[in-house]
């Protein structure tokens, strides 16, 4: 009865530290590298074009939107990614930016300017007739803007 009660004890215990350590395993870091093992998709509607977005566990975001497309190998907070393509004899620009961009400007040949709508981290429009994308600035939180050549 002594050694019933003992065991009895004994696997209670081992199953209370056993429930403790599995439940372990699926927090904090764990459970942050559980959620990067799967592909995120999503779809999002802006600038009269839906742009869907592609998030892989490596890290690579890729973008389809009508007439461009393109994938980063990675997305930081401050970074973008973007792709132009004809829709008939029209230019168009599309793309992705990270949590820290706040607006994109699109500077265009005869001093023309854009501001593609920037929703969800995905961006679309479709140039005025004539115009060329010359350079792209990206805005970022505080108002800093970086230009670089299209």
């Amino acid at each position: 009865m002594v050694f019933g009660g003992l065991a009895a004890l004994a696997a209670g215990v081992f199953l209370a530290v056993s429930n403790a350590l599995g439940s372990a395993a699926t927090e904090g870091v764990a459970a942050a590298q559980a959620v990067q093992v799967q592909t995120i998709r999503h779809a999002v509607h802006v600038g009269g074009a839906t742009v869907r977005v592609t998030e892989k566990p490596s890290g690579a975001v890729c973008f389809a939107a009508p007439h461009a497309s393109a994938c980063a190998s990675a997305l930081g907070a401050s970074q973008l990614s973007y792709a132009t393509g004809h829709a008939g004899t029209r230019v168009v620009l599309a793309g992705v930016a990270g949590s820290s961009v706040k607006g994109v400007i699109a500077r265009l040949t005869q001093k023309g300017t854009v501001w593609p709508t920037l929703h969800d981290g995905a961006f679309y429009v479709v140039l005025p007739r004539g115009h060329k994308l010359t350079s792209i600035v990206k805005v970022l939180a505080g108002g800093r803007r970086i230009s670089f050549k299209a």
